[in-house]
């Protein structure tokens, strides 16, 4: 499985992650579920591209996100102090695709977002 995670700032529109979504997919080449913090203000947003494209939209909570914490690539400064995770992208893309996942697409920032993408452990055993 192959999961998106989605941060933003406060700056993007709700347009802004339609084409940050279509951008990662690009990317990663494909997508089983899309995700984000529950929390944040722009998680309808998420859904809402997600839903657009036709992938299932999870949410992720805080506790998970710090779960995967140390197994991200890079940081942000403000999702540090704001949340405590390195990254809102990558750590709930970690967070949706499982226990063992790792990182197939460090975080990218596309304007005002960030996108991140995971693979599942079963999914990489698979593809070796």
């Amino acid at each position: 499985m192959i999961a998106i995670g989605i941060g933003a700032n406060s700056r993007a529109q709700k347009r802004d992650f339609s084409a940050a979504l279509d951008e990662a997919l690009r990317r990663a080449g494909t997508a089983d579920v899309v995700a984000t913090f529950d929390q944040v203000s722009f998680a309808d947003h998420v859904c809402d591209a997600a839903l657009g494209a036709s992938i299932p939209y999870q949410p992720v909570t805080l506790e998970m996100m710090r779960a995967r914490n140390s197994d991200c690539l890079t940081h942000s400064e403000r999702s540090l102090s704001l949340f405590g995770v390195a990254s809102v992208a990558e750590a709930a893309a970690l967070a949706s695709a499982g226990p063992g996942s790792r990182l197939i697409m460090p975080r990218r920032i596309i304007g005002y977002i960030t996108v991140a993408a995971a693979q599942s452990a079963d999914e990489g055993e698979r593809s070796e």
